[in-house]
């Protein structure tokens, strides 16, 4: 790990895991298989491989820093689960780009529901942030346009839930301790993988599938380089960036899956969609910028 990854290249890492990350809506739409069935064998196989990789740069997994954190994983393990089914079912059923932006709203739902969860205040430029981009959703979804709700209503649907869900992510991962980022995401992907297997099997009739050689390689293409290597690329570098940078660069998987529905899958957002799109990822953008800021303000002055 430390030969892959230095304080020199990792802003070059990870703005190639987040490029990588942003291809997953595109892979999606051309996998013939159902999103759950995608998102099972993303879980499993991205598990594998990272644990293949974990052992063969001569690391291992911490059982006793898992253990002591079961519940909160296996909490977090469920929500990235059906984060990414519900995503990956918007991916199926609506523009991608609109898919992205909606599962962006995640700061937005962690900034209204903080004072309940973290106990911190709500500040009037954070609600500001949350309303604006509230305001922007309504322009993706096309509230504002007549019939557009209704024809697009269970991707939009999806959408918001796999935001919700990712909220769900975030919270359970802030209470995690003592646990390297590699046993965390290894058991994440694992519990992820599992659970939505298991609904596979009571949903899914598997003989009614083809598994041909390129839905089998889509799929460990997926699982190998937009699952296993992003995670390794993105956690990795982490250590060596800062908050505020590491919040900035994650905003490349949207503007990257927005620019993929666009140019090869010639999506149209719509003027109104544009600027909600634009408003959403701004608001949110500037709210954790503003959030690191003030964390930084209030540690020099400690």
């Amino acid at each position: 790990m430390k030969e892959i990854i230095t304080p020199r290249n990792a802003k070059v890492m990870t703005v190639i895991a987040m490029t990588l990350f942003g291809f997953l809506g595109l892979f999606t739409r051309y996998i013939d298989l159902p999103a759950s069935v995608i998102v099972a064998s993303r879980g499993i196989l991205g598990a594998l491989f990272l644990l293949m990789f974990i052992y063969l740069t001569g690391s291992r997994i911490s059982r006793d820093d898992i253990y002591s954190n079961m519940f909160s994983l296996i909490c977090s393990g469920v929500c990235l689960g059906l984060n990414w089914l519900f995503l990956f079912e918007a991916f199926k059923s609506i523009e991608i780009s609109v898919a992205n932006v909606l599962n962006y709203m995640t700061p937005v739902i962690v900034i209204l529901i903080s004072p309940l969860v973290f106990k911190t205040r709500l500040t009037v430029s954070k609600l500001l942030c949350a309303l604006t981009a509230i305001f922007g959703l309504i322009l993706v979804t096309g509230l504002l346009e007549e019939g557009s709700i209704d024809a697009n209503s269970y991707g939009i649907t999806c959408g918001i839930l796999a935001a919700v869900f990712y909220t769900g992510l975030v919270i359970f991962n802030k209470k995690l301790r003592s646990i390297g980022s590699f046993d965390r995401t290894f058991t994440q992907l694992l519990i992820a993988g599992i659970l939505v297997f298991a609904y596979t099997l009571v949903t899914v009739d598997y003989s009614t599938l083809t598994f041909d050689a390129a839905t089998v390689g889509m799929l460990v293409l997926m699982a190998l380089f937009l699952t296993a290597l992003t995670f390794t690329l993105y956690f990795g570098s982490l250590a060596y960036l800062d908050a505020s940078t590491s919040a900035v660069y994650t905003y490349l998987e949207p503007l990257v899956g927005i620019l993929l529905g666009v140019t090869v899958l010639n999506e149209d957002l719509g003027i109104l969609g544009w600027i909600g799109a634009a408003l959403i990822l701004g608001s949110t953008l500037l709210s954790e910028l503003w959030d690191q800021r003030m964390q930084k303000k209030n540690s020099d002055e400690g």
